[in-house]
């Protein structure tokens, strides 16, 4: 009885008709209960092949509905088609397949199944599914009916398996999968993740294993053989990250994302930010609307050990007694020539509506002290050819910038806007962050390098 019960919670769970508190306790089970995660990824997959196929079938069995029956007709007598498809997928998973290909062929044309939506490049191209696809240079975005979106670099290989779920042969790729998109699946030639609601990445190769990064939410990441049969399965949280080794069968913790960050100089992070290591193209070159996420900042490193070739000009906060003094707010610095810096580029980007700006707070703080920071769009245009990771290898590559503005209201004391300062002791940056749906902020911090002694 127990399994049956289980079977329906999954169900729900998939249909998120659970409420809060019996989320919670199913995703803490997910933790506890490896066969439990097993079966809730079965169910995801089945219910994405289950949900594209019906929608299929609707269109080859359009014809049998009756031409007497008007929709309205057609709407009062259909079926509780959730209450049938979570009875469904459990007949399913027991081996009842034929019983539930004879049972859609009738369930199909008694109500109007709403035709879901393809995936589509961010330009609106459709893509193909279960058709291969090869990403020489730059970078691609998908966007899925279920409001899941994936930015995948180049070199990639990847094909798109339905309206929920991708099959990434070689590449890598970074995931934003809202709540509407919980059970995106990815699968490798190595294994599997379920996303759990959340934003995360994965990478992966032939001959070679692949990973998994967290950011934020959780995934179920699996060891799965040649016939799809899960062999072992683990639950990756919020800043971790995991390396599913299909030889060893088994999924090993790997560094997280504050371990990584240390290697470059940041000794920690609030929650609101999140540390990227590698920067996707299309960001960097400045196409937006590609790492949208609400509240949440990105920090990326740009370049490290960089010796400047001329003066370099900078904004810092004053300290208390400068401010005291008269000093204004983010007076300019120069920065002598031949200093040898690392520059880290900080990003934010939401998702919400036109005309509507949410804020995000946060603060970074580094192991040696930051010089400065680049905020106006002319300043960040100028020093692409001293940080930015793709200027070396492609100096004439058109480069975008939109930049943080920082009046503070002195032009217009009504006004909000963004605010940047760095502390007294010059190691912690904070922020608070104004944007919308067709604007980011960016700005770069520059840091003494750690070839640099500090000066006290």
């Amino acid at each position: 009885m127990k399994d049956w019960d289980d079977d329906r919670l999954l169900q729900a769970y998939l249909d998120r008709t659970l409420s809060p508190g019996e989320t919670f306790q199913l995703e803490q089970r997910f933790c506890q209960e490896p066969e439990l995660a097993e079966r809730m990824i079965l169910f995801a997959s089945d219910d994405a092949v289950l949900s594209e196929w019906v929608a299929h079938q609707e269109q080859d069995l359009g014809e049998l509905l009756s031409q007497d029956e008007s929709p309205s007709t057609i709407q009062e007598n259909a079926p509780d088609f959730g209450l049938r498809r979570r009875l469904i997928v459990p007949a399913f998973l027991s081996g009842c397949g034929l019983l539930l290909a004879m049972g859609l062929f009738y369930i199909v044309p008694q109500f109007q199944t709403p035709v879901l939506e393809a995936v589509v490049f961010s330009s609106g191209e459709r893509v193909q599914n279960h058709i291969k696809q090869t990403l020489a240079e730059g970078s691609a975005e998908l966007h899925f009916p279920t409001g899941a979106r994936v930015l995948i670099s180049a070199p990639a290989a990847y094909e798109v398996t339905g309206n929920n779920s991708i099959h990434l042969q070689q590449g890598k790729f970074i995931a934003n999968v809202p709540s509407t998109g919980i059970g995106f699946q990815v699968d490798t030639p190595h294994g599997r993740v379920i996303d759990l609601g959340t934003l995360f990445s994965v990478q992966t190769a032939d001959a070679e294993d692949t990973r998994v990064q967290v950011y934020r939410g959780k995934v179920i990441a699996s060891v799965v053989d040649d016939d799809g049969i899960v062999k072992t399965s683990r639950q990756v949280d919020e800043n971790k990250s995991a390396k599913i080794d299909y030889q060893k069968n088994e999924i090993a913790e790997t560094p997280d994302s504050h371990e990584v960050s240390a290697r470059y100089g940041i000794k920690g992070y609030s929650s609101s930010v999140i540390f990227q290591e590698e920067m996707p193209d299309a960001l960097a070159t400045g196409k937006y609307q590609v790492f949208e996420h609400d509240d949440l900042a990105f920090v990326f490193p740009e370049r490290s050990h960089v010796v400047l070739p001329q003066n370099l000009n900078v904004l810092v906060s004053p300290t208390r007694d400068e401010q005291r003094s008269g000093k204004s707010f983010h007076y300019p610095v120069s920065l002598p020539a031949q200093t040898k810096v690392d520059c880290f580029r900080v990003y934010y980007d939401p998702a919400i509506k036109q005309g509507t700006f949410i804020p995000v707070r946060g603060e970074i703080e580094f192991e040696r002290p930051i010089l400065g920071v680049i905020l106006e769009i002319k300043k960040l245009n100028q020093t692409d050819s001293f940080f930015h990771p793709l200027y070396e290898k492609h100096p004439d590559r058109s480069i975008v910038h939109q930049g943080t503005e920082v009046d503070r209201g002195k032009i217009d004391p009504k006004a909000r806007y963004d605010e940047v300062t760095i502390s007294d002791d010059r190691k912690k940056l904070s922020f608070v962050l104004l944007s919308g749906e067709r604007f980011v902020d960016e700005f770069r911090v520059i840091v003494q390098s750690s070839e640099n002694p500090a000066k006290q």
